[in-house]
């Protein structure tokens, strides 16, 4: 079973993200809280796929991704934006891919399969 990190500010978006995923097979954990550290998150539950809302309160989602990427480089990082020009800036914000809020199913589905079928390589170990 691939295991997905998924951080959404907003309770019901995380629900039914959450339920979505875990119909398609995947096992989801959830950041729920800010001050969670998230790359202790992805140490202990080694996810293949993240999935993080651009704007988080007290840091960016480019923040948190650049933290992410220059420990685990290759992992991963789906954005999650209402703005209507993340299609623009996901690549400079340091996101691999990017979900426009409101998503669909199937353009969710298709999105993580994406990256879940390359089958990256490589080792949870910090840079």
């Amino acid at each position: 079973m691939k295991t997905i990190l998924v951080q959404e500010t907003d309770p019901a978006t995380l629900e039914v993200l959450t339920v979505a995923l875990q119909m398609e097979g995947y096992q989801v954990f959830s950041l729920t809280n800010q001050q969670e550290n998230i790359l202790e998150m992805i140490k202990r539950h080694r996810p293949k796929l993240i999935l993080l809302d651009c704007w988080l309160g007290h840091y960016t989602g480019k923040q948190i991704t650049h933290w992410i990427k220059s420990h685990f480089p290759h992992l991963p990082v789906i954005a999650f934006s209402c703005d209507n020009h993340i299609d623009e800036a996901y690549q400079k914000l340091g996101f691999d891919d990017y979900l426009k809020k409101p998503f669909d199913f199937t353009t969710l589905y298709q999105t993580v399969r994406k990256y879940l079928v390359k089958e990256h390589k490589f080792k949870y170990q910090p840079v």
